[in-house]
């Protein structure tokens, strides 16, 4: 065989290689992440942040007895956010206004959008309140899928095209990729259940692998986004009933596609490295748990002064033109009520006065003079001395 007809061989084979495995998945299994953990290494600063996290994670139970008398309030406000930023994920065409009145006052959706943003609520809301004993199985994230979905968008696994073989021959056939989702989770159960593998990295392993193996037919971002999401939430990384896991996705949204990308990078051959993402991922759950730590201080030093007073302080605190969302920013865990009792104070006192109604109204400080003068009260200089005297 000449050399240029070994070339064009080669060549061949290279290129009936790349086909089987890009467009039908033949002749060669992909090399997952979750089967190459024993690659992963831990760099001292990744190991400095992990210190970090874990240390947070054992002051869960210190945070619940902190804020227990209004851990309601704190997660029907992280629900109500995860909610809002999910539907920025998703682009969900609906009006701010009609947002926030399904996502806060439950409103009727009214359309195909709508529905889709009440139910994220809902699921949201059981993720909160069932989300540490969640089954690893393809039919619990498939339901999560279809409560979200359900009547709008028909979302279920994706099939590829495998072949079998069948006596002498290889046949071609679908294979529903449910049952690559199910390998995959009895293999991030085992890595698990053996306690030789940190929690983030192997949730990190798992997402890598079902956004590139693109599980779902519809929507599989989103999903593999939301799996994350519900599998760190498993870990009992609590830090997501205080703050919003997708707010924070949203925020660091460039980042955050960036280090999938490198994640993704020679995904097939094995060797996708996934520690950029993961330690993205810690860096936002420490930015969550510092958030808590000084909510939590707040929280501590507030503890002695009813909740009105607290209000009606910070009030007087802010600038001389403000909105009630301004308030809520500052007092998250404050009911309406309270809010409005300590509005209603401060206007009878004469203290601040409303400019506008409904939802666009804004509030307005006044600032206080002393409207007559009291001599007790005024400055005394030299000059005034001078004058006693003659």
């Amino acid at each position: 065989m000449s050399f240029s007809s070994f070339k064009r061989l080669v060549l061949l084979v290279i290129f009936c290689y790349n086909l089987d495995v890009k467009n039908y998945g033949l002749g060669c299994d992909e090399m997952y992440c979750l089967e190459n953990m024993q690659r992963i290494s831990y760099p001292s600063d990744l190991v400095m942040d992990l210190t970090k996290l874990y240390r947070f994670k054992g002051k869960d139970f210190y945070y619940e007895d902190i804020f227990k008398s209004d851990m309601q309030t704190i997660i029907k406000d992280t629900i109500e956010r995860d909610t809002f930023f999910a539907a920025k994920v998703l682009n969900l065409d609906i009006t701010e206004n009609r947002t926030r009145l399904i996502i806060q006052k439950n409103s009727a959706p009214k359309n195909n959008d709508e529905r889709i943003l009440h139910n994220l609520k809902e699921v949201f809301k059981i993720i909160q309140l069932e989300g540490n004993n969640l089954e690893l199985t393809p039919n619990e994230f498939l339901a999560l899928a279809k409560r979200i979905f359900g009547g709008v968008k028909e979302v279920g696994y994706a099939t590829r095209i495998i072949e079998v073989q069948v006596n002498l021959l290889r046949e071609k056939k679908k294979e529903s990729l449910r049952n690559k989702f199910d390998e995959l989770l009895r293999l991030y159960k085992k890595h698990l259940s053996s306690g030789l593998v940190e929690g983030t990295q192997l949730a990190t392993n798992l997402y890598v692998d079902l956004s590139n193996i693109k599980i779902y037919n519809q929507e599989n971002d989103f999903m593999c986004l939301l799996i994350y999401y519900c599998l760190l939430f498993r870990e009992r990384f609590n830090v997501f009933k205080y703050v919003s896991f997708f707010e924070l996705y949203m925020e660091h949204l460039e980042e955050f596609r960036s280090a999938l990308i490198s994640a993704s990078f020679n995904w097939e051959t094995g060797f996708a490295q996934t520690a950029i993402l993961n330690r993205l991922t810690i860096q936002l759950m420490l930015y969550g748990y510092n958030e808590i730590e000084s909510k939590e201080s707040a929280y501590s030093f507030d503890k002695g002064i009813r909740k009105i007073d607290s209000v009606e302080s910070s009030i007087l605190k802010m600038g001389e033109i403000f909105t009630k969302e301004e308030i809520r920013v500052r007092n998250p865990y404050l009911s309406d009520s309270t809010i409005n009792r300590a509005l209603e104070n401060l206007k009878k006192e004469n203290k601040i006065r409303p400019n506008g109604t409904g939802r666009s109204a804004t509030w307005i400080r006044i600032n206080q003079h002393e409207d007559t003068f009291d001599p007790k009260n005024r400055q005394v200089s030299l000059f005034d001395f001078l004058k006693e005297d003659k």
